[in-house]
């Protein structure tokens, strides 16, 4: 088993350094440092991003962002669960609305939200971003607190509220799955937020910086944001598939 995580280990590594010099080589050729920048120059920009200080700050306040999203649309999930245990047709409410936040393209949503909010536009990508990121959300929870019947029949037998058996009983046993589910909203809150802020122009964000880099042509700006964003993407989507052997090993 080693041996074969180790060979897609080197596949992986080789195809990204593949890339990196298919790009360098396309960058050579082309001999043009405004759409194909040197790669040793993104490396630096990158590098550039970190030592300044607005743009770390920046960086940190798109990602305390898209955890208000997350956290916000868990909370709303757990709820609808909730009350889902309480009331039968709950879920016959709830499911048309989901899926109709799921077929809004949330391009068109970000634009009328700029329309309509556009005085207080620095709203519009929590919104999108939650329109998006809720319904992932929304099927994770309820997946994750899809406990067997067996469990259930012996959780209805035990004495408190069905409240405290909720937050004691079903959410413990099922938090690997339900963090596993918030690695994933992250991974698209991070698209999902960098694309509304760039539509809906708010000041001081990722958005913003990219919208100005177009404006000046600025493509090793542009590039650089792309692959630290891609990185923390696949850091994220790292983790998930990480949790996911883990919790195959434990079944």
């Amino acid at each position: 088993m080693k041996n074969s995580s180790y060979k897609h280990l080197i596949i992986s590594i080789s195809t990204i350094v593949g890339i990196i010099i298919a790009y360098e080589i396309i960058s050579l050729i082309l001999k043009d440092n405004i759409f194909a920048p040197d790669f040793l120059d993104i490396i630096k920009n990158i590098v550039g991003i970190f030592k300044n200080g607005r743009e770390v700050l920046i960086f940190l306040k798109t990602i305390l962002k898209i955890v208000i999203v997350i956290f916000i649309s868990f909370i709303l999930s757990l709820l609808i669960h909730f009350i889902s245990l309480k009331f039968k047709y709950n879920s016959d409410i709830v499911n048309p609305i989901i899926f109709i936040i799921k077929a809004s393209p949330f391009a068109i949503v970000s634009i009328y939200l700029y329309i309509l909010l556009f005085n207080n536009k620095e709203i519009i990508p929590y919104i999108v971003s939650f329109l998006v990121i809720f319904p992932l959300v929304y099927d994770g929870v309820k997946g994750a607190l899809n406990i067997s019947l067996d469990i259930i029949d012996e959780v209805k037998m035990l004495n408190g509220s069905t409240f405290k058996k909720y937050t004691d009983i079903y959410i413990p046993l099922s938090l690997p799955y339900l963090l596993i589910t918030f690695l994933q909203s992250f991974s698209l809150g991070v698209k999902v937020m960098v694309m509304s802020e760039y539509i809906a122009s708010v000041n001081n964000s990722i958005g913003s910086i990219i919208n100005d880099a177009k404006l000046n042509l600025d493509f090793t700006t542009i590039l650089s944001w792309l692959i630290l964003l891609i990185l923390i993407i696949i850091i994220f989507d790292f983790l998930v598939h990480t949790f996911m052997k883990r919790i195959e090993k434990m079944r």
